[in-house]
């Protein structure tokens, strides 16, 4: 009963700050919109659960929970001024931890371009990358990780660079609840800005009252919280039995049962999804197999000016 009062009370921390702060920061803003499209579509929330590759952006003391070498590959459509966004990631089992090598690039395609005479020159495009490497390890119940970024910009030929840190940890209550945090770019510089990109500070919590059923919430803070968003989202996957192998002894959440080539497309588990991403509606569905998983997520706009957005994943362990 404390630990669910902890519980609570943090998720009413949550919901009390968000309703206090609100400032935008917009640098480097394409990290904000997520990797994986099952966390899209709980709200963008992961920081205490999401124990896949995925997690060298959502929080890379999760990679520590991981089991296996895992592949994964994400996009985002349907965004408003011809915007694109992708990553891809890698992660690997070691003796001490796990490591996962991740990149994400972000492009805004036939931007019209002027002189200083305001005469059309043509169009031009914008790419913006992160390639990072991430490290996890496990102290009994406390994990942590860490991930130095490289930044590289490229604009009209131009090309700049900089450079993030990310901590994060992640504490297992127990089997039903963790708690977790993030701190994106501690030091940090980005490409063609004069000042350090925002510090971005994420406390999560997850819960698992019953197997297969996952109910998580982060607060996203930029610049010590003068513009934060409340993040908050549930997921079921049915076909989770109580004696199924659970992937993290401690998370109850990465499901696994002993199958066989033969079997693998016919013992299938099918997820289903739904959030609240600052404000935004969020839905998305998944089908697991034992060694791939595929999920979809839709994410309502924030306002007029954007677009409904749709964002694709596929994760492969080995």
């Amino acid at each position: 009963m404390k630990q669910i009062k902890l519980v609570l009370i943090a998720l009413i921390l949550m919901i009390s700050l968000s309703s206090v702060f609100a400032e935008d920061n917009s640098a480097a803003v394409y990290q904000l919109l997520g990797i994986d499209a099952r966390s899209n579509g709980m709200g963008g929330t992961g920081t205490a659960f999401l124990d896949n590759v995925s997690s060298a952006y959502l929080n890379p003391a999760v990679l520590a929970d991981v089991k296996t070498i895992e592949f994964t590959s994400g996009t985002r459509q349907n965004m408003a001024w011809d915007r694109n966004h992708n990553a891809v990631a890698l992660g690997f089992v070691l003796p001490i931890g796990y490591v996962a090598a991740s990149w994400q690039n972000a492009t805004v395609c036939d931007i019209p371009g002027y002189d200083v005479n305001g005469n059309p020159t043509g169009d031009f495009s914008n790419s913006d990358n992160t390639i990072a490497l991430s490290f996890a390890a496990k102290i009994s119940k406390l994990n942590l990780g860490i991930t130095p970024k490289f930044y590289l910009s490229n604009q009209d030929n131009d090309s700049d660079t900089g450079y993030g840190l990310d901590l994060g940890f992640l504490y297992h209550i127990n089997r039903y609840f963790n708690v977790g945090m993030v701190a994106r770019d501690l030091i940090a510089s980005y490409p063609g800005e004069e000042d350090d990109i925002p510090i971005e500070f994420i406390p999560g919590v997850a819960a698992y009252p019953i197997p297969g059923l996952i109910i998580a919430a982060d607060l996203s803070g930029r610049d010590n919280f003068k513009d934060s968003k409340l993040r908050l989202g549930v997921e079921y996957w049915l076909g989770v039995r109580d004696d199924a192998e659970v992937g993290s002894s401690l998370s109850g959440i990465r499901i696994r049962e002993s199958t066989t080539w033969s079997d693998i497309i016919s013992k299938v588990q099918a997820g289903i999804r739904a959030g609240v991403n600052d404000g935004a509606f969020t839905a998305g569905a998944g089908l697991r197999f034992k060694m791939l998983e595929l999920n979809y997520a839709f994410q309502m706009a924030h306002d007029e000016y954007l677009n409904d957005t749709h964002s694709v994943s596929l994760l492969l362990r080995f």
